[in-house]
């Protein structure tokens, strides 16, 4: 990994934007949803481990089922975590997070 900085910014044109925003909103489960949300909100700043702990606690979601979650969300590379390093959005993960913010895609109860 580069020190930040020494890489060039990726631009996300308005198409692929569009693309991304609409995978998340229809393709990603809700379970997907609130955990990109979550990682978006606290990105950079805690561990999985506790990030599952205020996932059980805010959205209800059993912890095994949080984990395979955020392992499919590494594996679309919406999230990058890893040997002990907190959850951190990849641009694409940004991108769709942002878009979830402010639209009700979570059924309470």
């Amino acid at each position: 990994m580069g020190v930040e900085g020494d890489v060039p910014p990726i631009s996300v044109d308005a198409s692929l934007r569009e693309s991304l925003v609409l995978f998340g909103l229809f393709k990603l489960t809700q379970r997907q949803k609130a955990v990109l949300t979550l990682a978006l909100r606290f990105n950079g700043k805690i561990s999985a481990s506790s990030m599952a702990k205020i996932a059980r606690e805010e959205f209800n979601i059993p912890v095994s089922s949080f984990w395979f979650a955020l392992r499919d969300l590494r594996r679309l590379k919406l999230v990058d975590f890893g040997d002990g390093n907190p959850i951190r959005l990849t641009l694409a993960g940004r991108t769709v997070a942002e878009a979830l913010e402010g639209v009700a895609w979570w059924e309470r109860g």
